[in-house]
């Protein structure tokens, strides 16, 4: 039986009480050390998961967002350059091209995956394009060989690059093999935030890459721009992960296939319950189904319906948190008003940006919480 309270769309203290001994022995051993900033923990953290992700150069720094930023940075994107990306993310993925002068170029999403448009990405390219910035949105694996070909038709070598923020263990199919995202671009791209797969307990990020001298450029990059001390090459800035970050994530990464397993249990169980209830005929969409080889790590799980508000608030009313991510596409936030996008524009992204709703799915949750929410969803619909 479920427990007769709140169900929360995330619950970063579980996670700590999971493994409270194995964290606070790592963080006072690491605070013992005095070894705060980058530091061994931070050392032995990137090696173990550049070996999670498949022998992948692994980067350390202080967040997704500024793992992006510095990505960005390592391919000299600037001032007069494009990047396409998806208007339907967190802001972050676009914010990151425009701090550096670049105009973040949008193309539409598939209605029907949440990603960006793989078609919209060929008619987007032009001389200016130096990357393309996919989203691997909400753990769910976006179409990596499409954009791959995308970027051979421009004639051009454009690089990937993915934000697989919310991505970690998400498996792709890439020429008949599957692979880890964030390994299949030039770089990925991951964020450690409390919420995620695999969180952090405050700041952190990570980014990969299978380019040598790319990973060294990062981690001068990361630290003031430094080769040597005091000798700086590049222009660079403070972007180094915590030592003690480093040591909370160490502890937790070996449970992350677990927690992952966790997840994909929820919304398959979801997927059943719902499939039952016969809703589907009467206007919910569940989540898009990975593609035959692929894996979702189910960071979210995100039901689309046209009385959005109305069921969230239902829920609530019944104790069960949920999310809205994201309620204004990215080209019509304020910040971006400069840049002359209007309602319209991006039917697809505005149209989910109205009817998304994730429901809890996290690891967390107790025996029974799936049935009490997808019960819940059910009475909704009912009445």
């Amino acid at each position: 039986m479920s427990s007769s309270g709140p169900i929360a769309i995330i619950s970063p203290r579980s996670t700590f009480e999971e493994l409270r001994e194995e964290t606070e022995r790592a963080v006072l051993d690491l605070l013992a050390s005095g070894d705060y900033i980058l530091g061994h923990q931070v050392a032995a953290f990137e090696r173990e998961v550049g070996a999670y992700l498949g022998g992948a150069h692994a980067v350390g720094v202080s967040s997704g967002t500024e793992a992006l930023l510095v990505a960005l940075q390592c391919l000299g994107i600037g001032p007069g350059d494009e990047v396409i990306t998806t208007p339907f993310t967190f802001i972050a993925t676009a914010t990151s091209v425009a701090r550096l002068g670049a105009r973040p170029t949008f193309v539409d999403i598939d209605p029907r995956t949440f990603q960006m448009n793989p078609a919209g990405v060929v008619d987007a390219l032009t001389p200016r394009t130096k990357a393309i910035l996919c989203v691997h949105l909400y753990g769910y694996p976006a179409p990596l060989e499409e954009y791959l070909k995308a970027s051979r038709e421009s004639g051009r070598a454009i690089p990937l690059l993915e934000d697989a923020a919310q991505a970690l263990g998400t498996v792709c199919q890439v020429h008949g093999k599957p692979i880890k995202a964030g390994t299949v671009g030039l770089w990925g791209t991951f964020s450690f935030y409390p919420t995620k797969n695999l969180p952090a307990c405050g700041e952190a990020g990570l980014m990969v890459t299978s380019d040598p001298a790319q990973a060294d450029r990062a981690r001068q990059l990361r630290n003031h721009g430094q080769d040597a001390p005091y000798r700086h090459q590049l222009l660079g800035g403070n972007a180094r992960l915590d030592g003690i970050q480093a040591a909370i994530l160490r502890v937790r990464l070996p449970r992350l296939e677990a927690w992952n397993a966790r997840r994909q249990a929820n919304a398959a169980l979801y997927g059943k319950l719902f499939r039952e209830s016969g809703l589907l005929s009467r206007g919910l969409i569940l989540p898009p189904e990975p593609r035959r080889g692929e894996a979702g790590n189910h960071h979210q799980y995100t039901l689309r319906l046209p009385r959005r508000e109305e069921l969230k608030t239902f829920l609530l009313e019944r104790q069960i948190q949920t999310g809205v991510y994201y309620p204004i596409p990215v080209p019509l936030q304020p910040v971006f008003a400069g840049l002359g996008y209007k309602p319209g524009d991006f039917p697809e992204a505005e149209k989910a940006a109205r009817e998304v709703l994730s429901l809890p799915v996290h690891p967390s949750l107790l025996p029974g919480d799936i049935e009490r929410v997808a019960a819940a969803v059910v009475d909704f619909f009912k009445r």
